[in-house]
Order: structure tokens, then C-alpha cells, then sequence
């Protein structure tokens, strides 16, 4: 019998198939569900019609493409059902996905990477047959908030919750410089950090401030997954002349507490396995272990 491949736009209408994919991928390949129904839907009504495509085979939703933009890079998402025909269905996704962006790389007259994550061999083969160019291995860590200890911050030192109406440019200035060396680093200007601020996960209650006096000299940016009950730190940095106090440790024991008490059972984030400031045996020592990786993946634009 024939099989029937199809390509289009995935709409509103095609939320209980994407949330089955996405539950069958992630299952399979994490050996739990990580992306809530909420992500989901916001996903679908975010992103343009254009950079949204989805493959049906006999009528099922077996693959998707998704592409998105952030400062340099085109940060984007090939989700593939991990069955036999995993490698058709990337190489079909690729090619949707490389379409998208050249369309915006001949509107915006720029050239950007798109960057995808491979989290199991066959599918980073896969991407590569495709052209993309593995660059970085990362590891993802995990910390369970069942039981925690109290820690104590150094008496110069408090932690506050960020405030955007008056601490905005300082912790914009303390980024830039915290993250200035790290792979990939692209300096961003104000307002492009400003547009952290309009995602839908963005809480500054949960973004934390370590200052010492009035100075800003360290952060943490988190974020709650209310179905998951999964919080996500997206970045931590403290300032270089006060690393190696014990300070990134006091951050993390804080946040730690704080997502336990918005409901939260586990706390997340991921890692560059080559960070030169060490974070991974930083983030050991704080209880956190690492529970799978996942290989970056290039393709310029």
C-alpha cells in the first residue's frame, strides 16, 4: 500500500497531535515529559505561520519544524516520532527548515546560524546528513527539591528580587560582562535584553539579584513549569572578581528554595560540558546531577 506524506502549516487545530508527539519523543528519549501543554500552545500561537511546519504520514503528525530568533543565532527545533523512519522525516523537516530561514536571511540581508539539538546519536546522523555541523556537547543537570539545606550568605552579601523598572541597565551591564569569554558570546544591546522581558515565562520574582552594598555583582534567571512542576535556571553568573567565594553556590541554594516554594519538585538547566569556569563541578556541589546530554548542532545561514 502507498504511504501518503504531507507537509503544511500546524495550526490550533492541530494541538492534540502536537502534544502527542511531543509526549511520545520525549518519553522515548527522556523517560519522562518535560514540554507542557501550556509551551505547546503557546508555541503554536507565537511563532509565524511560516516557521511552524509539520509532516503527516497516512494522517498521523510525525514531525515538526519550528524555527526562532534570538540576537545571532536562529535557535531552532526539528522534532522527529523516533521510530524507523526518523531519518526520512528530519531530512524532510531540514529541508522546510533551511527554506524558512533563507526566506528571512533574503528579507533581513543578514547571516545567521540555526541551531538545533541532537539528544541521541541516530538523530545527530541524521542532522548531519542534512549539513549541520556538531559544535558543543551540553550537559543537562537536574537537582531534586524534596529536601533541601539551609546555606548562609557571606554577611556583605543579600539577594533581592529583580525590580525592571530600576535595575534593568545594571544587571544588562553584569551579564554582558559575566558572559563576554563564554562560547558563542554575542553582545547584545539594551533593548534586545529588554525583549527577555516579554516572554511568557518571564517572572521577575524569579530572577534573583545577589548585590553586595548596593551592587549587583552575581544573578540567577529562573522560570516554573506549572504541569511539570519542573523549574528551569536559564543563567547564573557572578561577577569575575568575586568567583571562587562560594557565592554561585549561595545563589543556587536560594533559587533552590525559592521554586520549591512556588511548587516546584525538580529544578533544571543545562551546561556547556567545556565551561571554563567549571560550572558543572559548581552545580555538583550544590546536589545537582547530570541526567542527560545533548549535542548542539550548526548550520549557517
Amino acid at each position: 500500500m502507498q504511504q501518503l506524506f504531507s507537509k503544511r502549516v500546524i495550526t490550533i487545530q492541530d494541538r492534540s497531535s502536537l502534544i502527542q508527539l511531543f509526549n511520545n519523543y520525549e518519553s522515548k528519549v527522556y523517560g519522562e515529559i518535560q514540554t507542557s501543554e501550556y509551551e505547546i500552545l503557546e508555541m503554536i500561537e507565537s511563532i509565524p505561520e511560516s516557521d511552524r511546519k509539520g509532516l503527516w504520514h497516512d494522517g498521523e503528525l510525525v514531525a515538526i519544524t519550528i524555527l526562532t530568533e534570538k540576537d545571532h543565532r536562529l535557535p531552532s527545533l526539528i522534532l522527529a516520532n523516533p521510530d524507523e523512519r526518523m531519518d526520512l522525516y528530519i531530512t524532510e523537516m531540514a529541508k522546510e527548515l533551511v527554506s524558512s530561514a533563507m526566506i528571512r536571511k533574503r528579507d533581513r540581508r543578514d547571516t545567521k546560524s540555526i541551531i538545533l539539538s541532537a539528544n541521541f546519536e541516530e538523530e545527530m546522523r541524521s542532522f548531519e546528513k542534512c549539513g549541520f555541523i556538531p559544535t558543543r556537547y551540553w550537559f543537562q543537570m537536574k537537582k531534586d527539591l524534596e529536601s533541601l539545606t539551609n546555606e548562609t550568605l557571606p554577611s556583605s552579601h543579600r539577594i533581592t528580587s529583580f525590580n525592571p523598572e530600576t535595575e534593568t541597565h545594571d544587571l544588562h551591564e553584569l551579564f554582558e560582562d559575566v558572559f563576554s569569554d563564554h562560547f558563542d558570546y554575542h553582545p547584545t544591546e539594551l533593548g534586545e535584553f529588554k525583549q527577555r522581558f516579554y516572554r511568557p515565562s518571564f517572572d521577575p520574582t524569579l530572577w534573583f539579584l545577589l548585590k553586595e552594598g548596593d551592587t549587583v555583582v552575581g544573578f540567577i534567571l529562573c522560570s516554573v513549569n506549572e504541569e511539570t512542576k519542573m523549574g528551569e535556571i536559564s543563567h547564573l553568573g557572578v561577577k569575575r572578581n568575586q568567583r571562587r567565594k562560594g557565592l554561585a553556590h549561595s545563589l543556587l541554594s536560594y533559587a533552590f528554595w525559592k521554586l520549591r516554594e512556588r511548587g516546584m519538585k525538580t529544578a533544571a538547566l543545562s551546561v556547556d560540558s567545556d565551561s571554563y569556569t567549571d560550572a558543572t563541578i559548581v552545580y555538583q556541589k550544590a546536589g545537582m546531577y547530570v541526567y542527560r546530554g545533548f549535542t548542539r548542532c550548526d548550520l549557517n545561514i
